[in-house]
């Protein structure tokens, strides 16, 4: 996984990972075949996966627009248009084994 001017370093693919609202927003954006998705419906995917919702995903989209989804392009593993609220998966084979590993060992 390389970004424009350096490969990304294994402590920040793991930093991109450790939170579970990342991990389930990496999910479903594998599954969606790297078309680009809303913010709000990520919201609705992280909240559908064990998070209680609030009014109306309001808040987790805030923390997903301010904290997750900017950790996660960080990372290089998604694409994050702010000014339009989509997201595009852009993972790797470091991402896919990590993910693997994390669901069938420690979750």
């Amino acid at each position: 996984m390389y970004s424009d001017t350096q490969t990304v370093t294994t402590e920040t693919l793991l930093r991109a990972v450790a939170a579970p609202e990342r991990r389930a927003v990496l999910r479903h954006l594998h599954a969606t075949d790297s078309r680009a998705v809303d913010v709000e419906d990520l919201a609705e995917v992280v909240e559908s996966r064990g998070r209680s919702p609030d009014s109306e995903g309001v808040r987790t989209a805030i923390e997903l627009h301010h904290t997750h989804l900017p950790v996660l392009a960080d990372a290089d593993v998604i694409e994050f248009d702010r000014s339009r609220g989509a997201v595009v998966y852009r993972g790797d084979d470091r991402t896919e084994a990590l993910l693997e590993f994390v669901s069938e060992r420690l979750e």
